[in-house]
């Protein structure tokens, strides 16, 4: 039983592989066929090769992996340009931030008057004691944004 299923396997695949021949005709003009004319002699077989049908799937799956690799890639570098991004808007803000903090600082410790609003809406400056808590708190607030 194995025998005739090999014997037909092995005739079969030389069709498998399409064989095509080509001839000149009187005229001149080249042809191609699967199948030799009769009645030329200058007939020519052409060799095709034909990939094994396990090369097709190795070749299709390392194309789809080789997709997949540009396609992380393109997430990857997507997602380090927003990363970057992000990074230098926090380092602009913090740079803003310190500035601002410092020059809150510096006010405070030049002795300039400091007002605060009152629940009433009325301006009242800082005394003393408000003042070097303050300036404590400044210095604290600096310090953080500035590293």
């Amino acid at each position: 039983m194995r025998s005739p299923a090999i014997l037909v396997l092995l005739l079969a695949s030389p069709l498998a592989l399409g064989q095509i021949y080509t001839w000149r005709g009187a005229d001149g003009e080249v042809h191609y066929a699967d199948q030799a004319p009769a009645d030329t002699a200058n007939v020519r077989k052409l060799e095709t090769d034909l990939a094994p049908p396990g090369e097709v799937e190795r070749a299709r799956r390392a194309l789809a992996d080789q997709e997949a690799a540009f396609d992380k890639r393109q997430l990857d570098a997507g997602k380090a340009a927003a990363k970057a991004k992000k990074d230098q808007a926090d380092a602009e803000e913090r740079q803003k931030n310190c500035a601002q903090a410092k020059s809150y600082l510096l006010a405070l410790e030049s002795g300039m008057r400091i007002t605060r609003t009152a629940k009433s809406g009325e301006r009242v400056f800082l005394n003393d004691r408000e003042r070097d808590q303050e300036l404590r708190s400044a210095q604290h607030t600096a310090d953080s944004w500035c590293q």
